[in-house]
C-alpha cells in the first residue's frame, strides 16, 4: 500500500501546502507515505516500512504532528516551517524542516538536540536554519482512544480501545503499533452512544436528488427544536455514564455538554464539529475532580453571540469559552496516574460562518484542573473567512474580496477603511487561545494563532509545553504592541515551568506593529525556555526582542530586511533561560 496526500498550489514556482487543514489519518500501515499538510492534520498510529515524506519538496507547509509511528526507512520533513513528533521510531534518517522540529519520546535516529540540521538535495547536504529540540523521556503518555472491528461469526462487532496512561520511563518512549495495546481497556459498544448530526438532504450541483448537502447558510445561526433535542440526547447519554462517538458533521449545541463521570470518552470521527451555544457557555465542560476523561478528534467552533438563546449554564466567572476543564475557583489537583486527555482538539472562531461580527468568544480553551494532558491542539482565530455567495441575505452577486492578493476569501479584520478613516469592525474576536490555571498540565504539540491579546497564558505550576507554534494576529493596530501582548506568557508568580521549541511569528498586514517581544516569562531558576525563536513572515512591523525574562530582553529585532520578501528568522540562542 502507498499513502499519498498532497494538495499543492504553486506560487512563485515553489508551491505551497497551506490549504491542507482539518484532516487526519491513523491506524494503518503502508510501504511509503506522503503527508503534505499544515495544522490540524495529524497522522498517528501508523507503520511505514519504507519512506515517510512529510511535505512536498520545497513547497511551503506549516505542519504539523505525527505520533505513535514506526518508520523503518527514512523520514523527510521537507520544507515544513515546524513539525512535532511524539513516540516515533526513526529506523532511517530524519531530515528536513525549515525552522523547528521537536521530538518527545522518540527512538532510533533522532536528530541531536539543538544540532545543525541539513536539507538533503540529492546527494548534497545544505545547512538549514532549522534546529531540533529533543525531550528524551516525556513525563506522561496518554494515547488517543480508537475503534477496532472484531469478527464474531458472520457479524462484525466494534470495540472502543482506551489506552492506559503511563509514566514509566520506558513506556513513554517509542511507538505502540500493530496491536501492541495489551495494557488498554477494551470497551463494548453496548456502552457507547453513536451520535450523528442533523443531516440536510436536497439536490446537489449535478442535479442528484435526495443527497446530503451542506448546511444552509441562511439558517446557520438559527437554533431549532431539533438542535435542542439532539443536545439533550447527547447529555442524556453522558448522564447515563456512556461514552460518546460523534459522527462527521455539525452539531449545533443549545447548552454545554457536561462531563460528570470519570473515564468517559468523547471521540469524534472525521473531525466532528461542535458549535458552541450562543450564550457564551462552552461546547464541553469537564466537572472538577472527574479524572481520566478522554476528549479527542473534534473541532470546537465559536458561535454567533446572538443573545437570543440562554442555557443558564454559562461559566461561573462570566468568561466565554469553547471548552473548560474544571471550574474556576474549585480546587482540583487532578490524578497524575489518570489524567484528563485532550487529543486532536481543534478550535476556530470564524471561518465557516458567513457572519463575522459577534461570532466570538473570550478564550478558546481553559484548564482549571490539574494533571491534564494536551496532545496536539490547534487553536485558531480565523484570519480569513468565506465570501458571501450571491443570494445570501439578498445579495445580487458574490461578495468581492477585501484584499486583491487573496481572491477566494474575505480577510478577517478588526479595522476597516471607511471614507479614508480606520473604523473598528471587530470580526471574529477572541482574546486568548488557551489559559492554563491548573498545576501539572502537560502539552505535547500546541499551536495558537491570531487572538487579539496574549495567545497562551500559563498561570499554573509545573507546566510543560513541548513544541509551540504561534502567529500573532494579522489585523491588529499599534495598540497591540503598546499593550505588551505576547504569544507565550508565563505568569510572574509561576516558580516552575518548561517550554521547549517555542516559536512566535509575525505577519502584520494592516498596521506597522512592532511588538516589544514574542515571549514573556519570569526570571526564576526553574522556569526554563529552550530554543525560543521568532519569525517575520511578511508585510509590516515585526518583533523587537524574542523573549523577555523578568526585566531582561534577549534576541535581535525580527523585521523586514530592506526590500527582502518572505521570512526573516531570528533566535535568542542562549538555549536555556533560567538556568
Amino acid at each position: 500500500m502507498h499513502c499519498y496526500h498532497s494538495i499543492t498550489c504553486f506560487v512563485d514556482n515553489q508551491g505551497l501546502c497551506l490549504d491542507t487543514f482539518w484532516r487526519s489519518a491513523e491506524n494503518f500501515s503502508a510501504e511509503r507515505c506522503q503527508w503534505a499538510v499544515s495544522q490540524a492534520a495529524p497522522i498517528r498510529n501508523i507503520h511505514i516500512t519504507k519512506e515517510l515524506l512529510i511535505g512536498d519538496g520545497p513547497a511551503y507547509s506549516s505542519g504539523g504532528y505525527v505520533a505513535n509511528a514506526e518508520v523503518e526507512g527514512s523520514t523527510n520533513f521537507c520544507a515544513n516551517q515546524q513539525w512535532y513528533s511524539r513516540a516515533v521510531h526513526f529506523g532511517g534518517s530524519a531530515s528536513g524542516g525549515s525552522w523547528s522540529t521537536c521530538y518527545s519520546g522518540c527512538t532510533g535516529n533522532v536528530p541531536e538536540d539543538s544540532a545543525d540540521t541539513f536539507w538533503l538535495n540529492g546527494n548534497e547536504k545544505q545547512l538549514t536554519f532549522h534546529r531540533a529540540t529533543v525531550e528524551e523521556r516525556p513525563e506522561v503518555r496518554v494515547e488517543k482512544p480508537f475503534i477496532t472491528m472484531k469478527k464474531l461469526g458472520d457479524e462484525v462487532a466494534y470495540e472502543l480501545i482506551v489506552p492506559s496512561p503511563t509514566t514509566d520511563s520506558d513506556g513513554v518512549k517509542g511507538p505502540k503499533v500493530d496491536g501492541q495495546y495489551s495494557d488498554s481497556e477494551i470497551r463494548s459498544f453496548s456502552r457507547v452512544k453513536v451520535c450523528k448530526p442533523i443531516l440536510h438532504f436536497g439536490t446537489d450541483e449535478d442535479g442528484n436528488e435526495n443527497v446530503y448537502v451542506d448546511h444552509d447558510q441562511q439558517t446557520y445561526n438559527k437554533l431549532t427544536v431539533e438542535d435542542e433535542k439532539l443536545t439533550n440526547e447527547l447529555q442524556g447519554a453522558l448522564d447515563e455514564k456512556k461514552d460518546l462517538l460523534l459522527c462527521p458533521g455539525l452539531f449545533f449545541l443549545t447548552k454545554p455538554l457536561i462531563v460528570k463521570h470519570p473515564n468517559q470518552v468523547l471521540l469524534g470521527l472525521g473531525l466532528a464539529t461542535l458549535i458552541a451555544p450562543q450564550d457564551g457557555s462552552p461546547c464541553i465542560r469537564v466537572e472538577p475532580n472527574v479524572p481520566g476523561v478522554r476528549i479527542a478528534g473534534m473541532t470546537l467552533e465559536g458561535s454567533l453571540q446572538s443573545g437570543k438563546y440562554k442555557s443558564g449554564l454559562e461559566n461561573v466567572d462570566g468568561v466565554r469559552s469553547l471548552i473548560d476543564v474544571g471550574v474556576p475557583g474549585v480546587e482540583d489537583a487532578g490524578d497524575p496516574s489518570n489524567p484528563v486527555l485532550l487529543a486532536d482538539i481543534f478550535t476556530r472562531v470564524g471561518g465557516s460562518n458567513l457572519v463575522r461580527k459577534n461570532v466570538e468568544t473570550d478564550a478558546m480553551v481553559r484548564i482549571h484542573s490539574g494533571n491534564v494532558v494536551g496532545d496536539n491542539l490547534w487553536l485558531w482565530r480565523a484570519d480569513h473567512v468565506m465570501l458571501e455567495p450571491a443570494g445570501y441575505n439578498g445579495r445580487s452577486d458574490k461578495e468581492k474580496p477585501n484584499d486583491e492578493k487573496f481572491p477566494y476569501y474575505h480577510q478577517t479584520r478588526i479595522w476597516e477603511k471607511k471614507d479614508g478613516k480606520d473604523v473598528k469592525v471587530n470580526e471574529c474576536i477572541v482574546k486568548n487561545a488557551i489559559v492554563v490555571n491548573g498545576n501539572d498540565v502537560k502539552m505535547y504539540g500546541l499551536f495558537c494563532e491570531h487572538t487579539t491579546e496574549h495567545q497562551c497564558v500559563w498561570n499554573g505550576e509545573r507546566g510543560t509545553v513541548n513544541f509551540f507554534q504561534c502567529e500573532f494576529p494579522y489585523d491588529v493596530a499599534e495598540d497591540f504592541a503598546e499593550g505588551g501582548f505576547v504569544g507565550y506568557y508565563v505568569n510572574p508568580n509561576v516558580k516552575e515551568h518548561i517550554g521547549r521549541g517555542i516559536g512566535v511569528y509575525t505577519n502584520y498586514q494592516c498596521f506597522d506593529v512592532h511588538s516589544p517581544y514574542g515571549i514573556k516569562v519570569p526570571d526564576t531558576p526553574n522556569v526554563i525556555i529552550r530554543n525560543p525563536f521568532s519569525v517575520f513572515l511578511n508585510n509590516k512591523g515585526g518583533i523587537k526582542n524574542i523573549i523577555k525574562v523578568g526585566e531582561k530582553t534577549f534576541g535581535d529585532s525580527v523585521k523586514k530586511n530592506g526590500d527582502q520578501l518572505g521570512a526573516v528568522t531570528k533566535r535568542a540562542w542562549l538555549g536555556f533561560f533560567g538556568m
